[in-house]
Formats: C-alpha cells, sequence, structure tokens
C-alpha cells in the first residue's frame, strides 16, 4: 500500500491548509477557437451574467497570459512550458508578470472597470466589473482564465502521540530554525501555546461596498503588513486559526504541537462578512475572498528567502473533484499559486474537506501539487465526514484534537482542518533533520511510512511521522561484534546476511562463528539437515554483551525458495519455530561438547520434524550503535492502604528500558472500583469492598521489554457512623416495637406515647410495629426525632395485615406491602389531641390499612436509609 501510495504521487510537494470551506467556485479557462481567444463558454458567462443582473458588479480574478505579451516586452520566449515565467530569471518574471498587468489595465482603461489588486510574483489581477467591461475582459487577448472571487465561508481533536511524535523529536525532528505559515483567521501571537513563535503577520481582508463586508485588518484597510496585523478576529469562529497553528507548532510543558519547535507565519485572510444570505441569517459570520487567499499565498512566496518555510497550512475548500484535472480546470487561480510555492520548495498541505464524499475531495485541495489530507478518529478509522478520492495523500488524526484557542484557553475540535496541520506540522519537524531532507524526500518518507488504513475498496495512509523521521535519518555506523554458538543434528550450512560462513556435520560439537556486524537490521540463516527426519536446531549468540537464544522467534520453512538466506528475504509467510525444549532435553541431553550446561537455548524443529530431512531457519538481529538499555525494573514495591468509601490513588512506577511503559494487570484482581490506567500507572478510583488483595502488574516498554511485580493491596473497611434517633409511638390499643430486628417493647395504653433511643447504621433501617386493638381500628402514630430532621408516620411506611416470617429485620422484602393509610394529622377523632408526649407532633399523621375496621391484626415497617 505504502508504495502505492507513493506512486500516486511522486509529483506532489506538501502543503498545510487547516479549515475547511463551503462555497461554489467558479473558474473560466481559455480555449482557442481559430484565432479568438474565448475565456468563458456559454454556460459560464451565463452564471456571469446572472450574479451582475443581480448585484449590477461583480469581483474577478484574471489570469494573464504572459505567454502572449509580456514575454516580447522583454525579449524572450518559452513556448515549450505553458507557464512561461517559470523559465524566466526572478527579474525578468516580475517584470514580464508587470507589463501584462499593465497592458490589461490600459485595455480596461476605458469599460468601467475598477481594478482592486495587482499581484507581484503570481500573473493575475483583480478587478471589480460590470456588464460593460466583462465584454471588453473577455475579449481582452491577455486574459488566460477569469474566475469568480468567490467568498469562502469556514465549515466547520492530544493526538501526537497517535503520529508517534517522541520518536521523532528523540532523533531531532521537532521544527527547529524552521517556519510555517499559517493563513487562517488570525493567530493570538501571546497565548501561552504560541508564545514567542509568531514571528511575521500579515492580513489580507476585503473592505466591500453597500456594507457587504468589512475588512478585519487592525488598521481597517485591505491589507497591512506588520506586527500585530493577523491578530485573531473577535466573532463566531474566529478561534479557528490560533487552534490551526496550535496543532501544527505549539508547546508547552504538558502539551504539544507536531513541530513543537517551529516559529509561525500568521496571515490572517478572513473578511467579515455582513450579508444575511452568506452568514444563513445570522451574521456577522467568517469569509475569505480567494483572492484574499492568494495574497497570503504570495506573502509566503516572498518571504521565502527571509524564513526557512517547509510547509504553509490554508483553510479553504468547497465543492468536489473528481480528479486533479478538473479540479486545475475550475481553479486555474489555485492551481498556479500552489504550482509556484510547489516550484519553490513549500509544501501545501489542504483538508480534503468535510462532505463525506467517498470519490471527490473539495478545492483547492484537490488541485495538482497540493497535499490533501483527510482526518481519522482516535480508533484509525476514516472519520466520517472526510472527503475521499483515489487521490488523497494523507490522513492525520482530526478528531477530538485539544489546542489552543484565544483568551489563553484551550479547547477540542474535529475536521479535516484539523488534520491538515497535522501533516503541515509533520513536513516542518523532518525538514529540521540534520541531514536537512527536502519536501520531495519528506513526502516519500511519510508516504512509504505511513499505516494503511482501509475504507471501502480504498486504502489510505495515516502519518507516522517518528517512522518518517527514522525512515529520513540515515543509518548510524555500527562496527560490532557477533559470536554464534550453533549444533545442528545432524548437519548444517549457516550464513549471515547473505554469506555462507560454514558448517559442520557433527551434532555433538558445538560450532563457534565470529562475525562483523556493520548494519542494523541482520539475518541469521541456517540449513539444517538430517537422515532420519529429526532435523533441529540448538543455538546460544553473544551481541555486545547482549545474549541471544535459539526460541520461538526463529522463522522456520520446510520448502526450500531462491535467496532465502539473504537479509531482504521476507521471511514473514514463514511460521514460528516449535521449541523441542531446553538444552538438555531428550534425546540429545547435555552431549554437545563445549555447550554451557546451564544454557537457556532450546532445541528447534519443525511442526512435523519426522518427515523433514531438510528445514530451513532464519534469525532478525537487530544492532544498534546506542548503548543496550538498562533492564525495565518496576520501582514500585509496596503500596499505600486504602478504605471503604474513600478516593484512593496510588502511582506505580518503573524504569529501564526505553522509559516509556504502558501498565497491565496480569494476574490476581484489584479492589472493587479501583483501576490501573494503561498508560501512566496510576491506580485510582474509589474502593468498595474492604480485603487484602494480591495482583501482579506489568510495565513493557516500546521495545516490548517487561518486567513484572506482585503487590499487596489493604482495603479497610469504612468506619461505622453511628446516628441517635428517638422514636416516639402510640398505637390504639397496643404494640410490639422492633429497630432492625431487635425488639425495643410493647404499651397497652394508646394516650401514653412510648418512646425509644436507638442509632442508625449506614445502609438501611427498618422500624417495625405490630400494632393490635379489640375492635379494629388498629392505627398507629409516631414521630422520629434523627440528626438529619424529624420523620413523622404517614402514607410512605408499608403496611400489612398477614405476619411473614422475618417481617420485622432489616432484610425483608416489603416491596409488595402496600402503603399505609393516613386517618388524619394529630389531633384527628376519635383521638384528638390525647396522647402524652406527642404534644407538637410535627405533622404526624394516625396511620391505618385500608379498611381497619375489619383489621385487629396490622403490622407496620418504615425504612430509613443513611450513606
Amino acid at each position: 500500500m505504502k508504495n502505492d501510495l507513493l506512486n500516486r504521487f511522486t509529483s506532489y510537494f506538501v502543503g498545510c491548509l487547516c479549515m475547511l470551506i463551503t462555497a461554489n467556485s467558479t473558474a473560466i479557462t481559455l480555449t482557442e477557437v481559430g484565432t479568438q481567444n474565448t475565456v468563458l463558454d456559454a454556460k459560464q458567462r451565463q452564471l456571469m451574467v446572472e450574479q451582475l443582473q443581480k448585484n449590477n458588479s461583480l469581483r474577478v480574478i484574471v489570469e494573464l497570459d504572459t505567454d502572449a505579451n509580456d514575454l516580447r516586452a522583454v525579449g524572450q520566449t518559452n513556448s515549450a512550458s505553458s507557464s512561461t515565467t517559470q523559465a524566466l530569471s526572478e527579474p525578468n518574471t516580475l517584470q514580464a508578470i508587470a507589463n501584462a498587468q499593465a497592458s490589461l489595465h490600459t485595455t480596461m482603461s476605458q469599460s468601467g472597470a475598477l481594478l482592486k489588486h495587482s499581484f507581484t510574483h503570481l500573473p493575475m489581477v483583480v478587478y471589480d466589473i460590470d456588464m460593460a467591461s466583462l465584454s471588453v475582459l473577455e475579449k481582452a487577448n491577455q486574459v488566460k482564465s477569469i474566475q469568480i472571487d468567490e467568498i469562502r465561508q469556514p465549515s466547520l481533536l492530544q493526538s501526537t502521540a497517535i503520529i508517534g511524535s517522541g520518536d521523532a523529536y528523540a532523533i531531532g525532528a521537532s521544527g527547529a530554525g524552521k517556519t510555517l505559515a499559517v493563513l487562517d483567521s488570525g493567530v493570538e501571537s501571546n497565548h501561552p501555546f504560541l508564545a514567542g513563535k509568531v514571528v511575521s503577520e500579515a492580513c489580507f481582508s476585503t473592505n466591500r461596498s453597500s456594507g457587504f463586508s468589512e475588512s478585519v485588518c487592525p488598521s481597517g484597510n485591505n491589507d497591512e503588513i506588520a506586527q500585530g496585523a493577523a491578530r485573531a478576529c473577535d466573532f463566531s469562529g474566529c478561534y479557528h486559526g490560533t487552534h490551526v497553528a496550535g496543532i501544527a507548532a505549539g508547546n508547552s510543558e504538558n502539551l504539544h504541537g507536531v513541530a513543537k519547535d517551529a516559529d509561525i507565519i500568521a496571515i490572517q485572510v478572513f473578511s467579515k462578512i455582513l450579508d444575511s444570505n452568506y452568514c444563513s441569517g445570522s451574521p456577522p459570520c467568517l469569509g475569505a475572498y480567494d483572492s484574499d487567499v492568494i495574497q497570503g499565498l504570495e506573502r509566503v512566496y516572498a518571504l521565502r528567502h527571509s524564513y526557512a518555510i517547509p510547509s504553509v497550512n490554508l483553510s479553504l475548500g468547497s465543492g468536489g473533484y473528481l480528479s486533479h484535472e478538473a479540479c486545475d480546470s475550475a481553479n486555474r487561480s489555485y492551481a498556479s499559486a500552489v504550482s509556484k510555492l510547489n516550484d519553490a520548495g513549500i509544501a501545501v498541505v489542504i483538508a480534503s474537506g468535510n462532505n463525506g464524499y467517498s470519490n471527490k475531495i473539495s478545492a483547492p485541495g484537490c488541485v495538482s501539487h497540493a497535499i490533501s489530507v483527510g482526518a481519522t478518529t482516535d480508533s484509525d478509522g476514516v472519520a466520517w465526514f472526510t472527503n475521499k478520492a483515489d487521490f488523497l495523500t494523507l490522513l492525520a488524526p482530526g478528531t477530538s484534537i485539544q489546542s489552543s484557542v484565544p483568551g489563553g484557553s484551550y479547547s477540542s475540535a474535529q475536521g479535516t482542518s484539523m488534520a491538515a496541520p497535522h501533516v503541515a506540522g509533520a513536513f516542518a519537524a523532518l525538514a529540521s533533520l540534520d541531514n536537512a531532507p527536502d519536501n520531495t524526500q519528506i513526502l516519500s518518507a511519510l508516504l512509504n511510512t505511513a499505516k494503511a488504513i482501509d475504507s471501502g475498496s480504498l486504502t489510505f495512509g495515516r502519518i507516522a511521522l517518528g517512522a518518517a523521521a527514522g525512515n529520513l535519518t540515515p543509518e548510524p555506523e555500527i562496527d560490532q561484534q557477533l559470536s554464534i554458538r550453533i549444533s545442528v543434528d545432524n548437519a548444517e550450512e549457516l550464513y549471515f546476511n547473505g554469506v555462507l560462513l560454514g558448517g559442520s556435520d557433527n551434532w555433538k560439537s558445538s560450532k563457534l562463528y565470529n562475525v562483523n556486524v556493520t548494519q542494523k537490521n541482520n539475518v541469521l540463516a541456517v540449513k539444517a539437515m538430517d537422515v532420519d527426519g529429526l532435523a533441529a536446531l540448538i543455538a546460544e549468540l553473544e551481541l555486545e554483551g547482549q545474549a541471544l537464544y535459539s526460541d520461538e522467534n526463529w522463522k522456520v520453512s520446510t520448502e526450500f525458495v531462491d535467496g532465502w538466506q539473504q537479509t531482504a528475504f521476507d521471511d514473514s509467510q514463514w511460521q514460528a519455530a516449535s521449541s523441542y525444549g531446553y538444552y538438555g532435553v531428550w534425546p540429545w541431553y547435555k552431549k554437545v561438547s563445549g555447550w554451557p550446561s546451564n544454557s537457556q537455548a532450546q532445541w528447534l524443529w519443525s511442526d512435523e520434524r519426522y518427515d523433514d530431512n531438510t528445514v530451513y531457519f532464519r534469525y532478525h538481529i537487530t544492532a544498534s550503535s546506542e548503548p543496550a538499555p538498562e533492564p525495565v525494573v518496576i520501582n514500585t514495591t509496596t503500596i499505600v492502604e486504602g478504605e471503604v468509601g474513600q478516593p484512593y490513588s496510588a502511582d506505580l512506577t518503573a524504569s529501564g528500558g526505553s522509559e516509556s511503559f504502558t501498565w497491565t494487570l496480569v494476574s490476581g484482581n484489584l479492589p472493587s472500583g479501583l483501576e490501573l490506567n494503561g498508560q501512566s500507572g496510576k491506580l485510582a478510583g474509589t474502593p468498595s469492598v474492604a480485603g487484602e488483595f494480591t495482583f501482579t502488574v506489568e510495565a513493557k516498554d516500546s521495545t516490548g521489554a517487561q518486567a513484572h511485580q506482585e503487590l499487596t493491596l489493604s482495603i479497610a473497611p469504612a468506619p461505622v457512623i453511628t446516628e441517635t434517633a428517638t422514636i416516639t409511638i402510640s398505637v390504639d390499643n397496643f404494640e410490639d416495637t422492633y429497630f432492625n430486628g431487635v425488639f425495643l417493647g410493647s404499651s397497652t395504653n394508646w394516650q401514653y406515647a412510648k418512646s425509644y433511643t436507638v442509632e442508625l447504621v449506614p445502609g438501611r433501617n427498618v422500624l417495625a410495629v405490630k400494632a393490635q386493638d379489640v375492635d379494629g381500628v388498629a392505627a398507629l402514630i409516631a414521630k422520629i426525632e434523627t440528626e438529619q430532621g424529624i420523620i413523622v408516620s404517614d402514607s410512605d411506611w408499608k403496611i400489612a395485615t398477614q405476619a411473614s416470617e422475618g417481617w420485622n429485620t432489616q432484610d425483608f422484602d416489603d416491596s409488595t406491602w402496600s402503603n399505609a393509610t393516613a386517618y388524619g394529622a394529630y389531633g384527628a377523632q376519635p383521638w384528638r389531641w390525647r396522647v402524652n408526649r406527642l404534644n407538637g407532633a410535627n405533622g404526624a399523621n394516625w396511620i391505618w390499612s385500608g379498611d381497619n375496621d375489619l383489621d385487629n391484626v396490622v403490622y407496620f415497617r418504615l425504612v430509613i436509609e443513611r450513606p
């Protein structure tokens, strides 16, 4: 997949575009009809006429045909190139453009057209035209294409770990010394995430007649180049440029953009649109004129000698195009500007769009020489909103991306807008490597190392910055010694990196080889031969003090394939070797002379050894110029106790290895309510069960080296917090009272309420009363005074007229009991206020069964919950 990606995009340089825009873009291209140049076909002209009839004026970008006049003015021709200015020296190119612009201005001087802007490095001008000047413009022989100056509106998540930024930083790919350009809605340059990074600012924004749009440049002018010119605007959507700049190059103690040490050229290209139609009925809104964006691109080109600019990040996009050719034809001004930057070695990375197209990419990301970027999710799938087609260049994270926003704060956003600055930052980071790769090499590395992501019938590559940096970094010089002790039953041929070292036909005598290792990736290949099918191998190696043994990491095959012993041979389809047993196992026992008796090496063989007289083994050996890392060690051997119901936190730590660990619980169980964070090693939560828990954790570094540690965590029960309560109760005629299953007492005189003092326990408390009467009016009145308030008898109490076993206990299920019926508040007939000790009953009711005339015995229950 990676090679296919590279083949599809070998002609690309890189660019950076961040924010997606919704608008329709119309470009008018040159067609030859005899000797008459026509720049508008009937459909295109009709579209312009309709807009002129509606608005009386129309702003257009005119691409000039310098080949028609300006080259003659400077005495040069270049008929072999459709972009003749590229063949000229810089001064002559600028003069050719200026001559063409002046020639057209002379032609248009009496037409009523108003010149709004003349570009310096691009053969283009911007005019406001009416019907009369349209007729003159479309017939002018200086004109190569006409494109409506559209307004683009924004349509719009840490992710650097996903793409391996840490690995890239470790080998110098941090963006130091490089400057990337962000063309967007301005940048809050004093944001802590961006402080000191913005080295150049400009603003291109448009004041348009009739209050249609206003410039957001600080001076109020249409263009401004000065410190502070690209400050973030202050209405809806203006956060975007600051957010994108942070993704590409932000840096703080706990959060990093992709090119964390790079600087930023901030160019504000949006205007404040006041027209309700463009703002969906809610002006003001952000809108970028094509001409302002292209001025921003030209500004980047002009700064190419002042700063080392690997990439530029744009935020524009609209429509959808099936191919580069169709896109270039409809967006000539962008195609020309992107090509100009590409030729100067400045990559243009552009978001592919958020419409969810399956076969189209938005403009201008679809133009030739632009790097189009789609978005992936946190789980490395293609985001549903991403525009994609078979010519999409790359993918990058684009959901839940945390970055800077104006006001010195941070927020998350999603979209291909967020994906593109990952790639723009990647170009800046990789360009800062010591060997200074150019953009062609950087794109090749990004494509070659990208992680393959399938999306339907198409496969795309998600950037892997760390892998790309490694791909671009020259192999370190290695000069190490490898010793190989080996025995094969019965005989072997042994190769190292494709070179035959020797052989043996006596398995009882081990053979020792010493070879010089000069490269990173090495292969030991062994042809094992036997006379009765028991072709087996045992080997012990040492590389710079590191012991390596024959084990299941070796590969095995029983089929001969030409080149099987070469380093570059693909053995990915070979099976893992099977282990017969460690040195000393039957039938070989410890009979190999010269072999350490305590060796950890294993006898290896193929699965069907009795049929395999000849077996081929391969073992990959990776050498490094760096010293071998210290072994992984878990430093935490004891952890503090916890308590039920109380928040708990303990940090597990490890050292050695690559110093970047993932943590796993490999045996035992954590206390209920606690979890182990696989990335940080933090054990945290709120335990809900007391006890002593023993478990084993594993710390694994990025190379797979690991360590295990058994830990014991004691969780103490929560302290019992008691609460005193006073129960005052009267029953007509008498009762038996229970609390939490314990009998409290009885009374036979309803006119004298009885009081009991109890302790409420955490959880479920139950007051249960058996009420009896002689004539059927079995009724109860009570109040319970607690530290949290007074509870009185009411219809919340449960009632039954039949006794059930355990009815007076805490855990008895009274869900089928009905609610008591309130006869009336204290003072009701026939009892009135005749119950001693219940004065001030706090609203207590006499409660009874629904038909107590028939119920001489009634059972009451009240549940009181406490935390």
